[in-house]
């Protein structure tokens, strides 16, 4: 019962892209918690078009085992984050494999290998392929479906991942909340003063001046983030790409801007949970059937996740932390339909995002972990 480690070129050949995106269904099938991601989404992701591949180079491999796929893993250099970091930590994403700890050890090997050979001195991951997408390993809270866009995989991944060496890099939280939770007085009361003394105010977007509204986000985003644990600044292609995808799930009315004297300094975004319709769509196709559960979508979701939240870091003291998300909940509570709030994703260590959350009795209900090794 021999593991081979093939190398296949995901970038050229559709070919090899159906097998490794085609690998999660026999790592999941019996799971009833998984979601399959659109394999519409994972082809545009694995074409050599797709601007995250401007800046950085990537292998991939698939596992076989007596004939059959059985993992696969990505590699990545990542020369933004290597420049902004300055320091040789290599990535590795998009892994799937079964239980079997030769499969595991494989992978990973040949990858560390691939990564080590282009000066890497770390690995750090799983990262799907970065931390402006999907990243992240679930150590906690398996029993339930993700929500839109956060990871999932098997509890025996932490096990045999630990097994070969590495350790915590840092963790990730995601908090919930029923949407008709009371927020605590004493964030209503700091919200007021703050609001008044600043002269803050708010605004949703608008998907007929969406171009404008991305590139409001856009600079508020690389200012915001830039200090945050494994940060990587996005080029405007890539941030203009992923917020094309959105535009096609979001509801304007639980995205918020907010300003100071009329300037745009912060923004909050909500969307949908659309994994409660494409937990329907068990094959990853929109056709024949999927686009009709898409477009009807409203009969089918009732959470909401907070996917990103940000503030311009001059504007820090003004406490908009608290107030974005005060003010992303009353949205929220116009909308009956939304019952479910998760809070996502954290970092562990990031007060100005926790703190409140733990003020709102928000429960961390799952945990991801980015883990990390010396090469």
């Amino acid at each position: 019962m021999s593991i081979v480690v093939e190398k296949v070129n995901l970038l050229e050949s559709k070919r090899d892209r159906k097998r490794f995106i085609n690998l999660s269904w026999n790592i999941y099938q019996k799971d009833k918690n998984w979601v399959p991601q659109l394999k519409m989404e994972l082809e545009k992701m694995f074409n050599k078009k797709h601007p995250f591949y401007q800046t950085a180079d990537v292998a991939f491999w698939i596992a076989t085992k007596d004939g059959k796929d059985v993992g696969r893993i990505m590699a990545i250099v990542n020369h933004n984050y290597i420049k902004f970091h300055d320091e040789k930590v290599g990535h590795y994403g998009f892994f799937e494999a079964i239980d079997d700890k030769d499969v595991f050890r494989a992978l990973f090997n040949t990858s560390e290998e691939w990564l080590k050979s282009q000066g890497m001195e770390k690995v750090q991951g799983p990262f799907n392929p970065s931390t402006n997408y999907e990243c992240g390993n679930l150590i906690l809270g398996h029993g339930e479906r993700p929500v839109l866009m956060m990871p999932y995989n098997p509890e025996y991944y932490q096990t045999n991942i630990e097994e070969l060496g590495f350790d915590k890099a840092k963790d990730l939280i995601a908090y919930h909340l029923d949407s008709n939770f009371e927020m605590p007085e004493i964030i209503r009361k700091v919200s007021e003063r703050a609001e008044n003394k600043n002269n803050i105010t708010y605004r949703t977007v608008s998907k007929k001046n969406w171009s404008k509204e991305i590139d409001l986000m856009y600079e508020i985003y690389n200012d915001a983030w830039e200090h945050n644990w494994g940060f990587v600044p996005m080029t405007k292609d890539e941030f203009y790409g992923t917020a094309g995808d959105l535009k096609m799930v979001a509801d304007e009315r639980l995205i918020l801007f907010a300003m100071v004297e009329g300037k745009e300094v912060g923004f909050i975004v909500a969307l949908p949970d659309l994994n409660q319709v494409f937990h329907q769509v068990p094959k990853g196709n929109l056709f024949p059937t999927g686009l009709m559960k898409l477009l009807n979508r409203k009969k089918y979701m009732t959470g909401v996740r907070v996917l990103t939240m940000g503030v311009k870091q001059e504007y820090r003291k003004y406490g908009l932390a608290s107030i974005l998300y005060q003010r992303c909940h009353q949205n929220i509570l116009k909308y009956p339909q939304y019952k479910d709030i998760e809070m996502s994703w954290i970092l562990e260590d990031n007060l100005n995002m926790n703190k409140p959350l733990i003020r709102m009795n928000a429960n961390p209900y799952r945990k991801y972990r980015i883990f990390e090794k010396g090469l």
